[in-house]
């Protein structure tokens, strides 16, 4: 109860001081991602923090020096974004989903640091989502993407969409696949309202560079990364 109650009290303090937020936001339209990630990336920090949880991450020396990499991981949970996002250290994004655009706070935490929302039952604007995350990433900004397109709330893993790995094609950039165990454990997989402590596992893969790919091994990568990331804890020390 007590983590439940430290979550709420940062998220209410979040929303009302929002004036720094909006000035991050202004430099982000501007092309200069680096005001808004540094305050989010401390708020990530503060909020895993305050969930109480034990987060061990692995494979950290394979997270790549170059800027512009897209992230590919599984999801289990809401906190999958704070868990990743504190040990990133340039500007990173992520592709959400576009219902978290009106979420008092939440919207406006992922415009800011320059979010892609997708609307995956728009087709149109799903693969405009996905064209405009390779444009940001051609300017250096590493995105996230969750290609199960849903939570699985620790339940059994949903397939990945094939068209969710084309940013990295378009910008000629390696994926880093990544693999989050036990971040349900902290929201989703408890009955009511209610944050709890858990102990979270994240694996970072190697790099897979993709620029030299063809049209088949293109087609074929959804599920060869798909492969990978669940396999990762039995591959990274």
């Amino acid at each position: 109860m007590f983590e439940t109650l430290r979550c709420l009290a940062f998220y209410i303090k979040e929303m009302i001081h929002f004036g720094p937020k909006r000035k991050a936001l202004k430099a982000t339209q501007n092309g200069d991602y680096v005001p808004g990630y540094k305050l989010a990336w401390n708020m990530a920090k503060r909020l895993n923090l305050y969930t109480g949880s034990r987060i061990v991450y692995h494979g950290l020396e394979n997270l790549p020096e170059e800027k512009g990499v897209l992230f590919v991981s599984n999801h289990e949970s809401i906190f999958d974004i704070p868990v990743i996002m504190e040990v990133m250290d340039s500007p990173t994004a992520f592709v959400s989903k576009k219902e978290l655009r009106k979420v008092p706070g939440v919207g406006l935490w992922i415009r800011m640091i320059g979010g892609i929302f997708m609307d995956r039952k728009d087709l149109r604007q799903s693969m405009q989502a996905i064209l405009d995350t390779g444009e940001v990433m051609k300017k250096g900004l590493n995105m996230v993407i969750f290609p199960e397109g849903t939570r699985s709330k620790g339940k059994e893993h949903h397939e990945f969409k094939a068209g969710s790995l084309k940013p990295a094609t378009m910008a000629k950039t390696a994926i880093v696949p990544v693999f989050i165990d036990g971040t349900a454990n902290i929201f989703e997989a408890n009955k009511g309202f209610k944050i709890k402590p858990a102990e979270v596992q994240v694996y970072f893969g190697k790099p897979i560079s993709v620029k030299d790919l063809t049209r088949g091994e293109q087609k074929a990568l959804a599920a060869s990364i798909e492969d990978i990331v669940f396999n990762l804890p039995n591959i990274t020390p």
